[in-house]
């Protein structure tokens, strides 16, 4: 099949175009470059450089398309404006699923556990969302937009190869002694899913349709994986605590339902953070 990846030039679309082509699938890719990466980009996909909130820029790139995994977007909810959210995040996505539905393609959609809002409980699919933030609403906003025979994943906390989030930013700088920022008193909780799994997810949707939170259903808090790392390294984190920022203080899925469709997180968290040290030349305290 012929599939368009919007974002693909970033973490999780890249990681997703190599998947696809190495299933035999044809892929486009449609990137802004705004954050995506050159380096990024499968030689063997055909790369079309464009911002989804250009109808034009869509159309050339979805055209023959028989689905189309759309991650482009704004990704860090904390630097996320009301103004440049709502343009890119909401009005972006809709101009892509509006293309895609003209082109009788399938959706797959990339939203976020950042649509719950607060929660002390793991976050079902069927729980009421009162996201807290710009970013939050709006992938809430693009959810409906894609329409009920969209396939909608609820990303959690994505890291692996060519991720900038926690895990990646601590199993880089940690082995090399350089100072970790650390908002608040880093008892805040994540669910970290690897985007090995994360990708195996979203293949589900080519054939699936339906709301599904993407996670391993474990509460990873800031400081135990700090903590992680450090029992790998033996090296001693230098951990700067700012301020805290305005986010939720808790983050954990129920993938209940995606794992009644044969899906479930195969990468522990442990397993995973050792792979990215290994990947990054660090030296294990296992391996000394």
């Amino acid at each position: 099949m012929k599939i368009l990846v919007t974002g693909g030039a970033g973490f999780v679309g890249s990681n997703l175009a190599d998947r696809l082509l190495k299933d035999g699938h044809s892929v486009n890719i449609l990137d802004s470059m705004t954050t995506g990466r050159k380096e990024n980009i499968n030689a063997r996909a055909k790369f079309f450089k464009g911002d989804i909130r250009d109808e034009d820029d869509i159309m050339s790139a979805i055209s023959g398309c028989g689905a189309v995994f759309h991650l482009a977007a704004q990704t860090d909810a904390r630097a996320a404006d009301e103004d440049s959210s709502y343009k890119i995040n909401y009005l972006g996505a809709k101009n892509v699923f509006d293309a895609a539905k003209d082109s009788n393609a399938k959706i797959i959609f990339t939203s976020s556990a950042a649509v719950y809002g607060e929660r002390q409980a793991a976050c079902k699919e069927s729980d009421k969302c009162e996201p807290v933030g710009d970013y939050g609403k709006n992938k809430l906003r693009a959810e409906k937009a894609a329409g009920g025979n969209a396939f909608i994943a609820r990303m959690f906390n994505v890291y692996g190869p060519r991720g900038g989030g926690a895990v990646n930013i601590f199993c880089g700088r940690i082995p090399e002694y350089k100072e970790i920022r650390v908002f608040g008193n880093g008892l805040q909780t994540r669910d970290f899913v690897h985007v090995d799994d994360a990708v195996n997810a979203l293949l589900i949707g080519l054939e699936k349709s339906g709301v599904y939170n993407v996670g391993t259903g474990v509460e990873t808090s800031i400081l135990n994986l700090i903590d992680m790392i450090f029992a790998m390294t033996r090296n001693k984190p230098n951990a700067r605590h700012e301020q805290e920022k305005k986010e939720i203080k808790r983050s954990k899925a129920d993938i209940t339902k995606i794992k009644a469709l044969g899906w479930e997180p195969k990468v522990a968290i442990k397993d995973g953070i050792k792979s990215l040290l290994k990947s990054k030349g660090a030296r294990l305290a296992n391996d000394i």
